[in-house]
């Protein structure tokens, strides 16, 4: 089964708080484990932030999937907020495969995010990404799959 990264990367504009986006790539892999390898150059499988650095000078947005179809990214403001967020668009697939960070200390509070990982119409391509990242779980990230209704 062949397995596909896309990245999307935005640049910040000289003189300019805004972001524009700059490439949007399609890397084809083998392996979940390949593409995996890849995938953490840029993201990370523990705490509570994705993207490796501060992201003040650049924003990736990048997804697996099984599929070679361009998932759309964009550049948006969320309501009540000064800074700009790149994402790509949400997942049309059944199988959504996800990293869950929840960390509970009893001075700070609780800190909690869902990172979208891979998305395939799979079972084997879940299968796959459940055996890599038994390695990642620890007592604040766990590995689920999310099963999209049928449509």
């Amino acid at each position: 089964m062949k397995y596909y990264l896309h990245r999307a990367v935005a640049h910040k504009l000289k003189d300019s708080k805004k972001f524009k986006m700059t490439e949007y790539t399609i890397q084809e892999f083998e392996s979940f484990k390949k593409a995996l390898e890849v995938y953490k150059r840029d993201f990370l499988l523990e705490g509570d932030t994705e993207q490796r650095g501060f992201a003040t000078e650049k924003k990736i947005a990048m997804r697996i999937t099984t599929t070679k179809k361009k998932i759309r990214a964009r550049l948006y403001k969320p309501p009540l907020r000064t800074f700009q967020v790149l994402a790509l668009n949400p997942p049309t697939s059944k199988y959504r495969c996800c990293r869950e960070y929840l960390e509970i200390d009893p001075e700070y509070g609780i800190a909690q995010d869902i990172f979208l990982i891979l998305e395939t119409n799979y079972q084997k391509a879940c299968d796959e990404f459940l055996y890599e990242m038994k390695k990642y779980e620890d007592k604040r990230n766990s590995f689920f799959i999310e099963i999209g209704e049928d449509k």
